[in-house]
C-alpha cells in the first residue's frame, strides 16, 4: 500500500467512525511527526556497534583501530489518531513507519524496511492502541497497549507495553497510580497461556508538599518465567566405558544413546523500591532519585542500587544543567531494568556515551542500558542551553563516565593479554543548534566527539581505537 493511501485510510476510518456514531458527537484528532536525518559517524553503523556486538552497545575489541566513516539517511514518520467521545472517554492510536536507512531494501515486508528504490513495502508498526476513560471523577483508566515511563528519569522503564494503569484524580496534592503490565507470554509452548510470562506490577505516588517541593515514591515488582531456550543431554545405556590416551570415551558394542531435551526458563522475582524529589528555589531547581532492588535473578540474589542528582540553574541568557548518576555493578549488585532494553536515561544529553534523544532505528551508545550489562556506571554531565534568537536555540554538553565494576564484558588489552585496570570509559563533548524554518518545521545540527579512556587502551587489533565521533543533520516536522 502506498504511503499516501495509508494516511488516506486513517482519515477515512476517522470519518467513518464519526458518521456511524449517531448517539454522540465524535471529535477526531490527528497528530504526527516526520523526520529525516543524515548521519556521518565512525561509531554508528560500523563494526564497533551495528555490525559488531549488534545489541546497541559499543565494542571495538577485535576490530581495527581505524573505522571507516559511515554515512546514511534515516527516516521516521509517526501518525496518531484520537477518537474522542467526550472529556471522559477517548481511544488513542499511534503508528510508526521507519526506514532504517535509505537503500536498505525494497518490495519487502517488515519493520524498518523499504528505503530502496521502488519501495512498495508493507512497513507500519503499532506503538500504542488504548482506551483512556474516567469511570468516575476520581479515577482515570488507561487500558491496552500504552506508553509507560517510570518516575526515575526512564532508568527502569520507558516503553510501550500492554497493561492497565489506574491514576487517581481529585485527591488534593496526592496523586496515586497502580498498574499491571505484561511484556511477554510464551505459555503457548506448554499449552498454558499465562504460565511462562514476563510481568510488572506498579505502585506509584506523588505528593506536592508545597509549590516548591514535590516528593514521590514507587514500588515495582518484576516476575519473569519466560522460556529462554532448550538444552540437550545425551546419556548412554551402558555406563561402563574406556578412555583412550587422547581422552576419547570408548563404549562397549551395543551401547545405545538417548538425548533428552530440557526447556530452560527464567526465574526472576525482583522487588524495586524508589524515592524521588524535586525542589525549586528561585532560579535553581534540584531533582534526583534513589533506587534499591532486591530479590532473585535466576540463581543469583540481587542487592543493587542506583542514585541520581540533577540541577538546573537559570544563568545569564540561558540555563545551566548538571546530572550525576551512579549505578551498582557485579554479579549480585547488577542493576535490573525492564527486559528488552526498553528504558533510557536521556537527561545527561549525551550522544555517544549515553543514549541519544534523537535516536531512531539506529540507537547505539557506550552506556545503552542502565545496568550496563552488570558493569554498572557512574558519570557526571554538565550542559548549557542558550537561546540565540526566537528561531535559533543552541545547547552545549560535556560528560565523563566509567563503569563501577569490572566483569567478563570488559575487553582484553591485546598487548598485555589482560584486562585494563582502568574503569574510565571516556569524555564526551557535544553541541547542538536548532533553527525553526517554518511553523512546525525545524532543522538541527548535532555533533559529538568522545576522548576514549583507559578502559579501551589497546583493545583493537592494532592498538587503541580511534576516538569515536558522530554528526547529525536532522529535519523534523510535527503537527
Amino acid at each position: 500500500m502506498k504511503r499516501r493511501n495509508i494516511v488516506a485510510t486513517f482519515v477515512t476510518l476517522g470519518l467513518a467512525a464519526a458518521a456511524t456514531t449517531p448517539a454522540m458527537a465524535l471529535e477526531n484528532e490527528f497528530h504526527g511527526l516526520f523526520s529525516l536525518r543524515y548521519i556521518n559517524s565512525n561509531f554508528n553503523r560500523t563494526a564497533t556497534t551495528d555490525f559488531g556486538p549488534g545489541d546497541g552497545s559499543y565494542d571495538p575489541s577485535g576490530t581495527t583501530k581505524k573505522q571507516y566513516s559511515a554515512n546514511f539517511f534515516e527516516q521516521r514518520a509517526r501518525l496518531q489518531y484520537i477518537a474522542k467521545a467526550n472529556a471522559d472517554l477517548k481511544l488513542v492510536t499511534h503508528f510508526e513507519i521507519d526506514y532504517a536507512y535509505w537503500g536498505n531494501s525494497s518490495y519487502t515486508t517488515g519493520r524498518n524496511q523499504g528505503g530502496a528504490q521502488g519501495a512498495d513495502t508493507v512497513n507500519i508498526e503499532t506503538k500504542s492502541v488504548y482506551l483512556d476513560f474516567n469511570p468516575c471523577n476520581f479515577i482515570n483508566v488507561k487500558m491496552g497497549m500504552q506508553p509507560i515511563a517510570d518516575s526515575f528519569k526512564g532508568s527502569i522503564i520507558d516503553s510501550d507495553a500492554a497493561g492497565v494503569l489506574l491514576t487517581g484524580n481529585n485527591f488534593g496534592k496526592f496523586t496515586p497510580s497502580m498498574g499491571y503490565f505484561r511484556f511477554n507470554d510464551t505459555g503457548k509452548r506448554d499449552n498454558v497461556l499465562g504460565h511462562l510470562t514476563s510481568d510488572m506490577l506498579l505502585l506509584d505516588g506523588k505528593y506536592e508538599v508545597s509549590k516548591d517541593l514535590k516528593i514521590g515514591g514507587a514500588y515495582y515488582f518484576f516476575r519473569d518465567g519466560q522460556e529462554t531456550g532448550t538444552s540437550f543431554t545425551t546419556t548412554a545405556s551402558n555406563a561402563a566405558n574406556g578412555v583412550l590416551p587422547d581422552g576419547t570415551l570408548v563404549y562397549p558394542a551395543g551401547t545405545t544413546f538417548a538425548t533428552t531435551a530440557t526447556s530452560n526458563r527464567n526465574d526472576i522475582k525482583l522487588h524495586v523500591f524508589g524515592l524521588n524529589a524535586e525542589y525549586t528555589a528561585g532560579p535553581l531547581t534540584l531533582n534526583g532519585f534513589a533506587i534499591y532492588e532486591t530479590g532473585w535473578f535466576n540463581n543469583d540474589y540481587v542487592n543493587s542500587f542506583a542514585g541520581n542528582l540533577g540541577a538546573k540553574l537559570k544563568a545569564g541568557p540561558g540555563t545551566a544543567r548538571m546530572e550525576m548518576l551512579y549505578v551498582s555493578g557485579g554479579s549480585r549488585s547488577a542493576f535490573y531494568s525492564s527486559p528488552g532494553g526498553e528504558h533510557g536515561y536521556y537527561d545527561n544529553e549525551m550522544v555517544i556515551l549515553g543514549r541519544d534523544k534523537n535516536a531512531y532505528t539506529t540507537d547505539n551508545s557506550m552506556l545503552d542500558l542502565t545496568g550496563n550489562r552488570g558493569q554498572g556506571q557512574m558519570g557526571v554531565y554538565l550542559g548549557y542551553d542558550l537561546p540565540v534568537t526566537p528561531k535559533l536555540d543552541t545547547a552545549f554538553n560535556v560528560g565523563v563516565a566509567g563503569v563501577t565494576h569490572s566483569t567478563s564484558r570488559k575487553p582484553i588489552n591485546i598487548v598485555s593479554g589482560t584486562k585494563n585496570g582502568s574503569n574510565f570509559l571516556g569524555t564526551e563533548v557535544n553541541a547542538e543548534a536548532t533553527y525553526k524554518l517554518l511553523e512546525g518545521l525545524s532543522v538541527s545540527f548535532r555533533t559529538a566527539y568522545v576522548f576514549l579512556g583507559g578502559y579501551y587502551k589497546d583493545v583493537a587489533l592494532n592498538g587503541t581505537p580511534d576516538d569515536p565521533y558522530d554528526l547529525k543533520l536532522i529535519f523534523k516536522y510535527t503537527f
